[in-house]
């Protein structure tokens, strides 16, 4: 299945993103914008995007966000996450996240994410994140 154009294979997600992938990069001038076509294995028995596999493309977008606004190297840990199913991602379909950190506050971060099949939104996420030594 084709990637679009100035997309990369993503090295770095670890071996969950590896095993649910394979999952995609683009870095722009704004932000890091992260991307996956739907295959067979990706769908539940109702034939569309398992959900829990949209949850974790959103929360790595919004991961990698926070990361990124920091002036350090310190990870983040989810503390929350909530997730908006707003319409199916179907087999073929080219998933890209879209991502926006609201606030970075002392050790706990805040960040938007939504989810798109070309122009229509499919997921709609927020997320707070503790910054962890």
């Amino acid at each position: 299945m084709s990637v679009p154009e100035g997309f990369r294979p993503y090295e770095h997600g670890g071996p969950f993103l590896d095993l649910v992938g394979p999952v995609y990069v683009k870095d722009e001038a704004e932000a890091r914008t992260f991307g996956l076509r739907i295959g067979e294995h990706h769908l539940n028995v109702g034939g569309v995007a398992q959900g829990g596999l949209l949850a974790t493309m959103a929360d790595h977008s919004m991961g990698q966000a926070v990361r990124a606004g920091r002036d350090d190297d310190e990870r983040s840990a989810t503390v929350s996450l909530t997730s908006d199913y707003l319409a199916p991602a179907n087999l073929g379909d080219w998933v890209e996240s879209r991502t926006r950190v609201e606030r970075l506050a002392g050790r706990m971060a805040f960040a938007d994410c939504s989810l798109r099949v070309d122009e229509r939104e499919i997921l709609r996420a927020r997320a707070v994140f503790a910054v962890v030594s």
